[in-house]
């Protein structure tokens, strides 16, 4: 039985115990099992139960697994059978609540749910601890068995704590766990919760704190890798587009392991040379204090929901060493701040063009467009190594780290054509898009052997092209390379042009945007029933011809055979006439 299926099979189990006493009020329950996992349901007033462990562990833990209680309600969780014993916590409605831990093996759960309108998913379990206490930054958060899957039932708390409040970073290189199953928590002294579960991207998290308590909590079944955190102090960072500053604090003085008269600098990589770096990028050891506006320095830039996130890596520069080998390790500091895109973009200090070329890329200097080939209109399937004509092509260029909502960037396709080989400047070449509008065409080629679908309209461009093969090359040379050149305008302020395939535009690639050349392929073409470049396939023809010579011996057999049939009923009437005579 799957894991699903069985959560499926556990709360049919679990609801199959609920006796209501009335419409608004939910008798109280009697569990003993390994763990309790059931529906409050959105008809009771009161909802409560008493629940024994038939596990080994002296130590349960109560928490809402999936959504919240509405508002003004919440669940009081009490040490032993009733409501004298020890108040173990509360969990709170109207928000991300934190589990609450119980120092036994009982407990007796009393919820006030009168305003709650759908089921509420609440969970108690014993559990297998693990974490620890942490006094020491930077430290490698991970969960238990890490790269291994981390098993059922674990409840592991780690209680981090600072000399005050501290913006701690957490930098996760992984992270996957069952969704809505297996839960990595955080909480504050402030009581502020915030709580991840799925399979996220490697990303960053932030939490300010004096003591910090993370808890990660798995059910019964579904066992996932889990995740992997380095955890640092956040440099102290005031985020604005102009005079951005970053003070490097004692803290991170230790973890760079800095000097008062070395140098230390922003770059995306270590190797980045002083020379190349603007001087606001720059600063010593004894004042590490950089003030640059948000252009002037190298980051790395992520763009989500309307959100860019502008990560600078800060470096201690060492000098060239003559030794052969050596094991002074540079550490470096991770500095994020968060903007919206559409102010950031629009802010004076960084143009439309270094806009998308820096916030929207992979690299430096290239924009972040993709291009993919797809073998139907819907763009759903991806097209397959080998294709037949006249079977048609499918493209997309698309911004990818657009938000689909943001119609702000336009993605213009200046040009594409097709080559044999890899080599964009290679010949033969096939021109499919020209000056942003269609080809003419080649030859005596079909009217809609090429079609531009969608350009210089959103954040994505779309066409499609009947497949051919080169002519004077053979079966095993027949490949299509695909190639475009493509800008992508911001028109925040209108001034992205419209298409214009009617007359002479008005406009080059020079004068909006950079270009970028982007390649797909290679396609095996295999010859069918189509055209050579607006020419008949001579290899139909030839096809053609033999077809005839087949046909003709055909009738020659037929004919041979029904002669040879003739002649043999002649011959056996003549020797049985002289066998009667």
């Amino acid at each position: 039985m799957t894991s699903r299926l069985l959560k499926a099979a556990l709360f049919v189990s679990t609801l199959s115990t609920l006796h209501r006493v009335s419409d608004t009020q939910c008798a109280v329950q009697n569990v003993s099992a390994a763990y309790y996992n059931a529906a409050i349901s959105a008809n009771c007033n009161t909802w409560a139960i008493r629940f024994v462990s038939t596990g080994d562990s002296s130590r349960l833990i109560a928490h809402f697994r999936l959504g919240q209680l509405a508002a003004n309600n919440f669940c009081k969780i009490y040490e032993g059978s009733d409501d004298q014993g020890k108040l173990a916590g509360t969990l709170e409605g109207g928000g991300l609540s934190f589990p609450v831990f119980v120092e036994s093996s009982s407990a007796y759960i009393s919820c006030v749910t009168n305003l709650t309108s759908e089921p509420v998913w609440f969970m108690i379990h014993l559990f297998t601890s693990c974490g620890e206490d942490v006094a020491d930054i930077p430290y490698n958060l991970l969960s238990p068995m890490f790269p291994g899957n981390y098993p059922n039932l674990a409840g592991c708390i780690w209680r981090l704590q600072m000399n005050s409040s501290t913006t701690l970073l957490f930098q996760f290189s992984s992270f996957d766990t069952e969704t809505n199953y297996d839960i990595l928590y955080f909480k504050n002294e402030e009581g502020i919760v915030d709580r991840f579960s799925g399979t996220l991207r490697s990303s960053d998290y932030t939490m300010t704190a004096t003591n910090l308590t993370v808890v990660f909590l798995t059910d019964g079944s579904g066992q996932y890798r889990g995740f992997n955190a380095t955890v640092e102090i956040q440099p102290t960072v005031e985020c604005r587009t102009e005079n951005l500053i970053i003070r490097v604090t004692a803290y991170q003085q230790n973890r760079l392991d800095y000097e008062l008269d070395d140098t230390l600098y922003i770059a995306l990589d270590r190797e980045t040379s002083l020379s190349q770096l603007n001087d606001s990028c720059k600063v010593t050891g004894s004042n590490p204090v950089f003030t640059f506006d948000i252009g002037q320095c190298k980051g790395v830039f992520k763009n989500e929901n309307g959100m860019v996130s502008v990560s600078f890596l800060i470096w201690r520069f060492l000098a060239p060493s003559p030794a052969v080998i050596q094991r002074d390790v540079q550490n470096k500091l991770n500095v994020t701040c968060l903007f919206d895109a559409d102010l950031l973009i629009s802010s004076s200090k960084i143009s439309t063009q270094i806009g998308f070329d820096e916030i929207f890329a992979k690299k430096a200097g290239t924009l972040d467009v993709a291009l993919n080939l797809f073998s139907n209109e819907y763009l759903n399937e991806s097209l397959p190594r080998e294709v037949t004509v006249p079977n048609y092509i499918f493209a997309k260029l698309k911004l990818d780290e657009i938000s689909a909502a943001d119609d702000y960037f336009i993605v213009q396709l200046e040009a594409c054509w097709a080559t044999r080989n890899e080599n964009s400047d290679s010949l033969p070449s096939y021109q499919i898009v020209q000056s942003g509008c269609v080809a003419p065409p080649s030859g005596e080629e079909a009217a809609d052997a090429k079609t531009l679908l969608r350009n210089y309209k959103s954040n994505f461009a779309t066409f499609k092209l009947m497949s051919f093969v080169w002519t004077n090359f053979t079966d095993a040379e027949q490949f299509i390379y695909i190639h475009c050149d493509v800008t992508v305008c911001h028109n925040s302020t209108g001034q992205c042009p419209g298409q214009s395939c009617s007359g002479k535009k008005r406009r080059s690639v020079e004068d909006n945007g950079r270009n970028q050349l982007l390649s797909a392929g290679p396609v095996h073409i295999v010859q069918g029933t189509g055209y050579v470049l607006g020419k008949r396939n001579e290899a139909i023809e030839g096809a053609g011809n033999s077809y005839q010579l087949v046909m003709f011996v055909l009738l020659a057999v037929i004919i041979i055979g029904a002669g040879y049939i003739v002649w043999g009923k002649l011959t056996r009437d003549r020797n049985a006439r002289q066998i009667r005579q």
